[in-house]
Parts: C-alpha cells; sequence; structure tokens
C-alpha cells in the first residue's frame, strides 16, 4: 500500500499541490549537511544571513565551509557589496528549519522507506468537519506510516528556562497528535530536535521528564546528537526495525 491509500482509511488525503520538492531536497543534500554536522557554528551566523551582514573574510573555517555549502547550493548569494545572503524565499525557509526536514526525508530513504515525503500539506474530514495539517517528514516502510515532526530549536538547553522546557514539551504532543490524527496500532510517531538533550558527563537525558512523557506516549526522540548523516539515517531506519513498537528504545 502507499502513503495515500494508508492515511485514507482515516478519512485524510494528501495535497499533491503543497508538499517539499525532493530532487531540491537532493540537491541541498550537502548544505543541509553541512548545517547538521556542525549546528552550533550555523546557529552563529544565521541570523546574518537574513541581514546580509555576513563576510566571508571574517568567519572561521567551519562557519565558512557552511556558507560555501549554501552558496554552491543556492541557498545564499553575494550582495553588491560582497556580503552573504538568503537571497530567495526558499532560502530562507530551508535556512529556518527546512534543512532539517529535508535531510530527515532523504534519510528515511536512505535507512530502506519504500516512501518517503517532507512538507506534505494532509487535508482530513471527520463526520461533517474539515481541516488540514503540515506533516514534516512522513515514511512508509511495507505496510507501517513512520510520521515526524522536525524541530530546529536552538542548540543549548537550560534546565533553568521554563519557555524552553515548555516549548519542547508542547512538541512533544503535538508530534503524539499525529498518530492519533492519521495512524494506527502500527504507526511510528519520531521528534526530531536541533537540541542537544543528552548530558555526555553523566550520561543521562538533561530533560529527564520530556524523555519519560515521549516513552509514556511511544514518540521516538531524535536530537542533536544523532542528527548528523550516519547516525541520523540509523535513528530513521527504526521503524523497519521493531515489530512492537510500544517502546521505543532511547537513541
Amino acid at each position: 500500500m502507499t502513503i495515500e491509500k494508508i492515511i485514507a482509511k482515516n478519512g485524510a488525503w494528501l495535497d499533491k499541490r503543497r508538499t517539499g520538492d525532493l530532487r531540491a531536497a537532493r540537491q541541498h543534500k550537502e548544505a543541509s549537511l553541512a548545517i547538521a554536522s556542525q549546528y552550533r557554528a550555523f546557529e552563529r551566523i544565521r541570523s546574518r544571513l537574513f541581514k546580509g551582514s555576513i563576510i566571508p573574510s571574517e568567519l572561521n573555517p567551519t562557519e565558512a565551509c557552511i556558507i560555501e555549502a549554501l552558496e554552491n547550493a543556492g541557498l545564499a548569494g553575494r550582495t553588491s557589496n560582497g556580503a552573504v545572503r538568503a537571497m530567495t524565499a526558499d532560502s530562507r525557509r530551508f535556512i529556518t528549519g527546512g534543512w532539517l526536514e529535508e535531510i530527515s526525508c532523504l534519510a528515511a530513504l536512505e535507512a530502506g522507506a519504500d516512501e518517503a515525503l517532507f512538507g506534505q500539506q494532509i487535508k482530513w474530514k471527520i463526520d461533517s468537519y474539515w481541516g488540514e495539517n503540515e506533516i514534516d517528514v512522513i515514511a512508509r516502510f511495507g505496510d507501517r506510516l513512520a510520521f515526524y515532526s522536525c524541530k530546529a530549536y536552538s542548540a543549548s538547553f537550560r534546565r533553568s528556562n521554563d519557555r524552553n522546557r515548555k516549548k519542547l514539551m508542547e512538541a512533544l504532543h503535538e508530534a503524539d497528535n499525529l498518530a492519533d490524527h492519521f495512524g494506527d496500532d502500527t504507526t511510528f510517531v519520531g521528534l526530531i530536535l536541533s537540541t542537544d538533550l543528552y548530558d555526555e558527563y553523566a550520561k543521562k537525558p538533561k530533560y529527564e521528564s520530556l524523555f519519560g512523557k515521549a516513552r509514556a506516549l511511544n514518540v521516538h526522540l531524535i536530537t542533536l546528537e544523532h542528527i548528523k548523516w550516519d547516525r541520523l539515517v540509523s535513528a530513521m531506519a527504526v521503524p523497519s526495525l521493531i515489530g512492537d513498537i510500544e517502546t521505543p528504545p532511547d537513541m
């Protein structure tokens, strides 16, 4: 069965005019990989890409590599004074978080998904009620659907920041709602975050309540430590590797 046929069981259908461009995602892959592998460096220059205030000669080598990848992909260009900026609406969408959707979709395909879509608008009807939702990434492994919500948040996590903790918990519940609305008993749900949520020194999560709630809701967390390509591909392969998804493994 296709993604389209599976979601049709729940009164939903794909809006094929409003979906991510997989061909463009492949063209952007090197830029997405550069951001994913050096996300903290990317954070330092992201806002300046919108202002057109990046002077290449002032960048350190890591930042310069990211800018070069963006320019090679046509996602950044030079102004008349030689500064670098995001020139188009598509490049701004990519820089603000589209890169995470694109690389996650490509990783799902690399991991063996039979189909994968990103930035996909889904319309639905329940009784006399109509609505629509945008799903960041949908992948199909055989007859199992996997829904992913992608959030390009700050890399740093501070336990004392109530707003930060609330935003992460809201993202978790948003991801969980995808399965409730469009899935069935076999549906896999993941939340992909660009936030560093694992304390390597203490060998435990920095935000234990989030991980505990994710386990209770059967939502698989993929955090900053796992968005580099090889680890992301492994994480995206999980739906194809497990038979019982009631307790997704911690990454």
